[in-house]
């Protein structure tokens, strides 16, 4: 019996079990709550109040006319809570429920304008932030976890990527792109307020999450299972970033904070472009920008010094013409390129820096709400690896070995504004702005010492200058309507406008060797890149996303019962160019200092030498045209790029009876891609899909549930991988890539299944299993090693695993404990995928088997935290840590394939409220401080080929809030 069909069976089997233990529950004796919640202030009805009842999981939220209703009380008297954002909390005892009757209970919040009373919160009250997030997780149709602004700042999270790095089953590579459950950032789907944003990187799907920064976030809803109103490639899932939405009441905020790296700040051997600013707070000019007529140039269209030949004794005057000509032109494409610095120079870091602002109201507009908020965020961070060992290998033979050398200046640059208005009782529009820039100079320097082609007393020295700015600018517009006279249904709808920009100026190279005699020396063939080069890269993208949902109300059922139907549509455009420059000649150059080799006038003109005879025999004058630097070759890789998805879908929920429920669908979902490139095949996809899910939730009490889910989904090729060009550099790896336009897309099959207990409020228990079947996945692949790169189609991968989650309050423990909370989340994950049979032979000594794991896959990632909160003082005091297992980052033909191994992160933070306003806050995070390291295969001791130490980081910041 196939795995596909064991895991059906397995699962109709749970579901089956399921059904007849909870059979009873139809049967309890419940009773249900409503009532309408008002402003003590102004007796205006109140949306959003959040719900709860004492004891248990059951909870609610008011609508637009402040209404709510819970079902499925359990008999007796009950302690409802409720509790808005902006109002004091008010809790109400002594409700009696009466079997299958319904209490009435109104309720009243005080604005927080308001002097109150001293009180003291005990251990069984939370937040109203994760009573809602609670409340979400709960009514969601997929397996959804979200994080909250409390929380993450908590943690010290300061952007999406280290928010969502705390999510069981979730685990970031590079810091920037999310791996959910075992499947990398192209099977997940990142959303900001339910619509996609597009990526800046060429070669990923998802947009960094280090761009969005956390002081502009309300919460991160991460959706493991898929259902029909999602992205189709959301395989691995969606990550859904939620802005922070206007306030209640006007409040300003703002915090300022600086920290310091023992390996990174106040050093005086920071390496950096001699041209970039180590301001605390200025951040440096961008390199020059490449003239536009030369963006188009490539070997054929070049100026060529060698078709200037030499003068020859019988040289005509159209001849001399000609050559002048082309010297001039020579000389002309010289002097638009202009001087360059290839080498970083020691410079003092300071420490680092960030600026946080923040400040929202809600007034009255035309006598209705008009709500507005504004932030914005500005961070400057130093990062300095000093000579860390780095090797090379080609099989068991080490190619070289050396020391590395690599600083990086950061400046993030972020503003959010969000504005809503109720346009009547039923109606809401909303207006969302986000600009988000981040900007990375790094300085580069590999000195290396041994190896193939290195002669003793020879060295080899790699520089590189790197200037990248990424920039997202996201305009939405929303709207919420409710449509009492159409069935009580409710109509949703959003548009966006998003542009993304990925801008590499002027990246230089100079990778040459110095021999013993101090000579140096270009060509050498075991460098990636053997002569000074520079490179340009420009990536512009342009997107608009539509989606609407009209929801109804099924009365068939019961209980909640709803069936909804949706539209789809996303457009991306995009104008990618990229032009590569490789100079030649060596004269002048010296090697103890590569910033030499053009930073001279001269070295942009040519000089004109008279020859003996001066006048050939037909009388023209003979002259020879010599270049001390000339460009040797030219590559441009332009190309144009749309993609147009379009998808329809109807789902139902169903309250088929008090203790199950069923939600279910399909997506119909059309792809159209299509990639022009310059001088190249035009190539893309024309495919339409038909995703469905299945799933089921099963309470078997009122604070205890099983979710079951199946879901069909796609992934795609990014642009760049599928345009037909034959390099492209990986700055995270320092090697080039071509493109495969052969790709086809991916298929995900997935089965999941999941124990939910929240056996008291703020507390949860859960364990999970899923499988995902997928074919047709996309690596990135080493066809000679590791410097011939291209992305490929395996035929299959499978990957299952094991989920569990916990967070409790210790006061069960000891009184003395209330104060203390403990948080953990594991995922076991285990991914295979067979090698290709022509691997069999060069793979099996270095793999040991005829399978491997899957690309940027970790067999386990577990995060644990210790809380510790004394609201009466007003300290608040985490400690938290990272376990991430060894991960595939660079698949081979040929050997091992490269490891990653990431090092453990143990951090401690405290924040301490000082008055009514202000807030300080200490961190100290990688306190361990363990070995980064890089290996030919999935040993940490196996071949080494690179390893490095972060450092610790001591970080201050005082926040204040009026």
């Amino acid at each position: 019996m196939s795995i596909l069909k064991q895991a059906q069976r397995a699962i109709a089997q749970l579901l089956l079990l399921l059904i007849s233990l909870c059979s009873h529950v139809q049967a309890q004796d419940t009773g249900q709550v409503i009532g309408v919640v008002v402003s003590s202030w102004d007796a205006a009805n109140l949306s959003g109040v959040a719900i709860t009842v004492r004891g248990t999981t059951l909870a609610a939220q008011t609508d637009q006319q402040g209404r709510y209703e819970v079902k499925n009380v359990p008999v007796g008297d009950q302690i409802l809570r409720f509790s808005k954002s902006g109002f004091a909390t008010t809790t109400v005892t002594d409700v009696r429920v009466i079997v299958s009757q319904t209490t009435t209970v109104n309720g009243s919040l005080r604005p927080e304008f308001f002097d109150m009373e001293t009180y003291e919160v005990t251990a069984e009250e939370f937040s109203e932030q994760a009573e809602k997030l609670l409340f979400d997780r709960q009514q969601a149709s997929s397996m959804l976890e979200a994080i909250g602004s409390e929380q993450f700042s908590r943690l010290g999270s300061g952007d999406a990527g280290a928010i969502v790095a705390r999510v069981t089953g979730v685990s970031l590579v590079g810091g920037k792109y999310a791996v959910v459950r075992g499947l990398s950032d192209r099977y997940t789907r990142t959303l900001m307020n339910g619509l996609e944003v597009p990526s800046s990187d060429p070669y990923r799907s998802s947009p960094q999450l280090d761009l969005f920064p956390s002081s502009m976030i309300d919460r991160i809803n991460v959706n493991k299972s898929f259902t029909p109103d999602q992205p189709g490639a959301s395989g691995g899932g969606t990550i859904d970033i939620i802005t922070k939405p206007f306030p209640e009441t006007a409040f300003v905020k703002g915090s300022v904070g600086m920290s310091y790296n023992s390996h990174s700040n106040l050093r005086d051997d920071f390496l950096a472009d001699p041209k970039s600013s180590t301001s605390m707070f200025l951040s440096s000019d961008a390199p020059r920008e490449l003239e536009p007529r030369l963006w188009n140039l490539n070997d054929a269209t070049r100026p060529d010094p060698g078709a200037i030949g030499n003068s020859s004794s019988r040289e005509t005057q159209l001849r001399a013409t000609d050559r002048l000509t082309k010297a001039d032109a020579v000389s002309g494409l010289l002097q638009d390129l202009g001087l360059a610095d290839f080498g970083g120079v020691e410079k003092s870091s300071p420490v680092n820096s960030s600026l946080n602002v923040s400040a929202g109201n809600t007034v009255e507009f035309f006598k209705r709400k008009l709500g507005l908020f504004a932030g914005m965020n500005y961070a400057r961070t130093f990062r300095h690896l000093g000579a860390f060992e780095t090797a090379r290998y080609s099989a068991d033979t080490e190619k070289r070995r050396g020391l590395e050398t690599r600083s990086n200046i950061g400046t993030d640059l972020g503003a959010n504004a969000n504005m809503g208005y109720h346009l009547s009782d039923n109606a809401e529009i909303g207006l969302n702005f986000m600009l988000a820039q981040s900007i990375d100079e790094e300085a580069r320097r590999n000195t290396w010492t041994s190896g193939e082609q290195i002669t003793d007393g020879d060295r080899q020295e790699q520089w590189q200058l790197h200037y990248t700015s990424r920039q997202i600018q996201n305009f939405q517009l929303h709207g919420d309507h409710s449509l009492p006279d159409l069935a009580d249904s409710k109509f949703n709808w959003n548009i966006s406008t998003a542009t993304t920009s990925q801008n590499e100026p002027d990246h230089r190279f100079i990778d040459y060797t110095v021999q013993a005699d101090g000579t140096p020396q270009f060509g050498a063939n075991n460098l990636i890149i053997p002569y000074p080069s520079r490179y340009f890269r420009d990536i512009n993208d342009r997107s608009l996303n539509m989606r609407a949902d009209w929801t109804i109300p099924i009365h068939f059922f019961k209980e909640d019962s709803t069936f909804k139907f949706g539209m789809w549509h996303s457009t991306t455009e995009r104008k990618f160019r990229e032009q590569y420059f490789r100079y030649d000649l060596v004269d002048g150059f010296d090697p103890s200092n590569p910033n030499t080799y053009l930073n001279d006038p001269a070295y942009l003109e040519y000089t004109r030498s008279a020859l003996t005879p001066a006048v050939t025999a037909l009388g023209v004058k003979r002259y020879n045209y010599d270049f001390t630097r000339y460009v040797r070759t030219i590559n441009g890789n332009p190309y144009s790029a749309a993609q147009d998805v379009t998808a329809g879908y109807p789902m139902v929920d169903l309250g088929v009876l008090s203790w199950l429920r069923l939600i279910g669908g399909v997506r119909f979902e059309k792809t159209v891609m299509e990639i022009n490139p310059r001088d190249r095949a035009s190539s893309g996809l024309n495919q339409i899909d038909l995703l469905p899910s299945l799933g089921a939730v099963v309470a078997l009490n009122t604070n205890l549930s099983v979710r079951l889910g199946y879901s069909g989904t796609i992934a795609r090729p990014s642009f760049r991988e599928k345009a037909d060009f034959e390099r492209n550099y990986l700055p995270d790896l320092g090697l080039f890539a071509a493109g495969n336009p052969h790709l086809e897309m991916s298929t995900v099959k997935s089965y999941d299944a999941r124990v939910e207990w929240y056996p008291a409020p703020g507390d949860i228990l859960s364990a999970g299993v899923f499988l995902k079947q997928l074919t047709k996945p996309i690596e990135l692949y080493a066809y000679s090693f590791d410097d011939s790169l291209t992305f490929i189609n395996r035929d299959a991968a499978t990957v299952r695993g094991v989920e569990f989650e916990t967070r409790k309050n210790l006061g069960f423990l000891s009184d003395s404990l209330q104060g203390f909370t403990l948080g953990a989340n594991v995922a076991l994950i285990q991914s295979e995928t067979e090698i290709f049979p022509n691997e069999f032979y060069y793979k099996t000594n270095a793999l040991g088997g005829t399978s491997r794991p899957l690309y940027d896959q970790s067999p386990y990632i577990i995060n644990l935290d210790l809380g510790y909160d004394h609201p009466s003082w007003g300290t608040s005091l985490t400690l938290a840590a990272n376990f991430t297992g060894e991960r595939i980052i660079l698949t081979t033909a040929q050997g091992a394939d490269i490891y990653e191994h990431v090092p453990i992160s143990f951090d401690a933070l405290m924040s301490q409220k000082i008055g009514k306003h202000f807030v300080l806050r200490l961190g100290v995070r990688n306190i361990l401080d363990p070995e980064f390291r890089q290996t030919y295969g999935n040993d940490f001791d196996d071949y080494l080929r690179q390893t490095f130490r972060r450092g610790r980081t001591f970080s201050f910041s005082l926040g204040a809030d009026y």
